[in-house]
This record gives C-alpha cells, structure tokens and sequence, in this order.
C-alpha cells in the first residue's frame, strides 16, 4: 500500500517535471500566445470606439410606431409653434369668459410628451392646424409610463358684443 502511494507521488513529480520542461522548451510559443491576446483585445477596443464615434455623427431610423416619442427638427418646431400661436384660449370648463362659441370643430387629443407644457403646445397646434382658435374642457393626464396626455375640444370663438347703455 506505502509502496503504491510512492510511486503515484513519484509518478506525479515525474509529470510535473515534464510539464516544466515543456513549458521551458516552448517559452517563445505561449509568449507568442499572450502577445496575440494582447492584440486583440486592444484591437475589440478600439473597433467598439470606432464604431461608437462613427454612430455618434448618425440619428438612428427609429420605426414609424416610435416617431411620436422623436426629437423633433427646427422646421417642426416652428411650425408647431406658430400652429399654437393661434390658439387665443383654452378653458377646463366648456365655455369661455367673454367669448362666443361659434362653432365647434371636433375633439384633439395628443399623448406621450415629456411635460404638462409639451402636451398643452402639441395640443395648441393640433386645434389650430384644425382651423381652431380657442380650446374648450381641456384636460391633461400622466400615463403610467411618466408621459403626460393632452385633449379637450377645438372651437372656433369670437369676443361677445356688449350692449352700451343709452
């Protein structure tokens, strides 16, 4: 039994004398073998960096669902805003102080900005590329997803005529 164990130990230190002389005799092949590892590593990195720079100059196409919830461009911008310039008074409630409902256009609805303000100027410019120039029972909500919601009646309103007294 001794005898056995002894020669299983010498057994192994005669392998790991083997593996030692191998590893001397082939040192220049596994230096070889880091220095590639090196290599590519740093060659991933600096492909990720390239790739990263070369995107960053790009807007990335977003699918046609999702163009809603895009930036949107100055000319956009602008127009949005003079749409909203028409708009002359909005009311939570359905008439207006001081106003005339001539005519009521239809029902705006927007959804997915990021603020209260947004939704409301979206709004704006929805109703007066409409032809609108006043909203009335407007309302605006939060979705679970942290955007906010906008929609009330787009109507058309005139200043009410008072009578002088004679």
């Amino acid at each position: 039994m001794i005898r056995r164990a002894f020669q299983q130990e010498e057994c192994t230190i005669s392998s790991m004398n083997d593996f030692i002389q191998w590893l001397r005799d082939h040192q220049w092949l596994i230096g070889a073998a880091v220095v590639v590892l090196i290599a590519l590593v740093v060659l991933r990195r600096i492909l990720s960096g390239l790739r990263r720079f070369l995107r960053r100059g790009r807007t990335p196409k977003l699918h046609e669902k999702l163009q809603v919830y895009a930036g949107k461009s100055e000319a956009d911008i602008e127009a949005e805003r003079r749409a909203a310039e028409k708009i002359i008074a909005t009311s939570s409630t359905g008439a207006i102080t001081g106003y005339n409902t001539i005519r009521q256009i239809e029902a705006v609805f927007v959804e997915g900005l990021r603020t209260q303000d947004e939704a409301i100027r979206a709004l704006k410019a929805v109703a007066g590329n409409r032809g609108a120039n006043a909203i009335i029972n407007l309302s605006q909500q939060h979705t679970a997803a942290g955007r906010c919601t906008a929609q009330g009646d787009a109507v058309v309103i005139r200043p009410a005529v008072r009578r002088q007294p004679k």
